[in-house]
């Protein structure tokens, strides 16, 4: 659990980060703005000064200037550095050429072409040039301010002043320090009175948090004192209602839950409420007597200390995920084991609100013991028989491997027989442990994901790929890319599989089989049609019983176990699905299966 912070290290704080970024904010629109200030004004007057120089070098500039006479010049640039030590102003004049013809701080014989300079551009163009930018001549950064000198009509050259602005960066550090020097005095000032005001909010807060701390020791009959502010005293007075209710209502539950008892006392079924959080709320002696505890003992413990049993366990998780009731029958071992059956409903309060679950136990020992017992059977045969007949195929395997001089042909023809009555002992020995299995599950290991249709219905199609190209059977797949349904993939795999190979057992050489597989009134159609030897009518309602056969022996000589429909079956019926079957003897067959979307 991370550690609380108390309220006064919570409002402190926030009201020094509140105002230091209010102070912070201040100082910097205030440079920001005392900047832009600085560089209008400056700005300004240069502009002036600009034009005022236009007009001067529009009187003494030669018309001929631009022939390069070296006096003419010598006398401009003359005139510029007269003009610079007078005004402190840097003075450029740049013929439409780009070449520099005066400056009052540089030589102009060093100074490159200005053709290229952003203020002379706009210049040329008959406008107003103006730009701020580092000067490598001067080793600052600089203000350019460029006008045309005009006579008659054309440009003779351009008049450009320039200031540094590097004394404005000077001042507006000062500006900044000075406000920075002040926002520090003032954090301090008001983090003192901040503290101060903190404390005043929070100490009634803490005695009230004591006297809340009584209540929660159960002493209702304690009373808080009253703040002097509205709010706090409003709090008090409050929670004080809260104690004296609270003590009414523990005392009224104290002889309602007397009531309950007594009646969970008289009941034969056995019954455990439990919360959200798998605590006992309540349990009466028929159900304390299941788990071998006594009832008093059992009062708000976790239900998994008392009830160690993993079908049990898995049970409470189910009934409390969801708000329907839940069926399930578990088996407790003890001495003698004890098979119960067990029904969970929602429990909720007067506010519909979920709080946690009742359960109910029925003991049917007795019932479901007969109804396992051919179960068990069918279970241990295959176990005990699995194991020898496996190893007898092996010998078979290494007998078909080992040379022979005499009667080698007749002798591998009664091996292959072999062979093939064991691989068909085998196969129905798996699928009476697949179908064990499946009984024995009762659909609660069922693995539900979205899955694609179209790559499960292929996947069975392969897996039969042997049978179907031996009898050189057409197999169509009608089925959308898209259709998709919350299935067990491989054991929905596995019905479809049965299915598409008992369509190939019974179905001609060349004969076709179709798969069509459709979404409808939110379930998915896959139906299976073949045009194979059929099935009379009177045999229809058995063929998904255990070892059914229409022709037995046809059965036996296609190496069937009588056991695969059973199986899709029990698989079926998991997916909440269904199966039909239409045939007529003759003229082949089509199973259906539904499953829910």
């Amino acid at each position: 659990m991370d550690k609380k912070k108390k309220l006064i290290w919570q409002i402190f704080p926030s009201f020094l980060i509140i105002i230091f970024l209010s102070l912070s904010s201040v100082t910097s629109y205030s440079t920001s703005y005392f900047k832009k200030f600085f560089l209008k004004n400056s700005e300004k007057d240069l502009i002036i000064r600009t034009k005022l120089l236009q007009i001067n070098f529009a009187d003494i500039l030669p018309e001929d200037i631009k022939n390069g006479n070296q006096d003419q010049i010598q006398h401009i640039d003359e005139h510029c550095k007269e003009i610079g030590e007078k005004t402190g102003t840097r003075v450029t004049i740049i013929l439409p050429s780009g070449v520099v013809v005066g400056d009052s701080f540089g030589d102009i014989k060093m100074m490159e072409n200005h053709m290229k300079r952003p203020e002379i551009m706009e210049a040329l163009k008959r406008k107003k040039g103006v730009s701020i930018r580092y000067s490598s001549t001067l080793d600052k950064n600089m203000m350019y301010i460029a006008l045309p000198v005009m006579h008659k009509g054309r440009i003779m050259a351009v008049v450009r002043t320039s200031v540094s602005v590097s004394a404005i960066d000077n001042k507006i550090k000062t500006v900044r320090n000075n406000i920075l020097i002040a926002l520090l005095f003032i954090i301090l000032t008001a983090a003192i009175v901040s503290l101060y005001v903190t404390r005043r909010i929070t100490y009634p807060i803490e005695q009230m948090k004591q006297g809340a701390a009584q209540f929660a020791k159960g002493n209702l009959n304690a009373r808080l004192a009253i703040p002097a502010s509205e709010e706090l005293s409003k709090l008090a007075v409050t929670m004080n209602r809260m104690a004296e209710n609270l003590d009414e209502k523990i005392k009224d539950f104290e002889n309602r839950s007397m009531e309950l008892e007594a009646v969970h006392t008289s009941m034969l079924e056995g019954v455990i409420a439990i919360d959200k959080d798998e605590r006992i709320i309540t349990i009466n002696d028929a159900a304390a007597k299941i788990f071998d505890f006594p009832a008093s003992q059992l009062k708000a413990r976790y239900i998994l200390e008392v009830a160690r049993n993993f079908e049990f366990q898995e049970f409470i998780q189910r009934a409390l995920a969801t708000h329907e009731p839940v069926e399930d029958d578990i088996l407790i071992t003890r001495d003698d084991k004890l098979i119960l059956n067990i029904h969970s409903t929602a429990l909720y309060d007067t506010g519909e609100r979920r709080i946690g679950t009742l359960i109910i136990f029925h003991d049917i020992t007795r019932m479901r013991r007969l109804e396992r017992m051919h179960k068990d059977f069918a279970a241990n045969v295959s176990h005990e028989l699995k194991t020898p007949l496996t190893a007898i195929k092996g010998f078979i395997e290494t007998l078909q491997e080992m040379p022979s001089t005499n009667d080698t042909k007749e002798r591998e023809r009664f091996l292959k027989i072999i062979d093939k009555n064991v691989s068909r002992m085998i196969d129905l020995i798996n699928d009476l442990l697949a179908l064990s299995k499946l009984e024995r599950l009762q659909g609660t290991n069922i693995q539900l994901e979205k899955q694609d249709m179209i790559t499960l219905i292929q996947g069975a199609v392969n897996t039969c790929h042997a049978g179907i190209l031996a009898k050189n059977i057409m197999v169509t797949i009608d089925c959308p890319n898209d259709l998709r349904a919350m299935v067990d993939p491989i054991l929905l795999e596995q019905a479809i599989i049965n299915l598409v190979d008992n369509a190939v057992k019974y179905s001609g050489k060349k004969s076709p089989i179709a798969i069509t597989v459709s979404a409808k009134d939110h379930f998915i159609d896959i139906v299976i049609k073949d045009k194979g030897c059929g099935i009379d009518k009177e045999h229809l309602s058995k063929i998904f019983n255990r070892f059914y056969r229409v022709d037995k022996a046809r059965g036996r000589y296609e190496g069937g176990t009588g056991l695969g429909l059973a199986i899709v079956k029990h698989i079926i019926h998991y997916h909440h699905g269904k199966i039909n079957v239409k045939s007529m003897k003759g003229q082949g067959s089509s199973f259906k299966v539904s499953i829910p979307v």
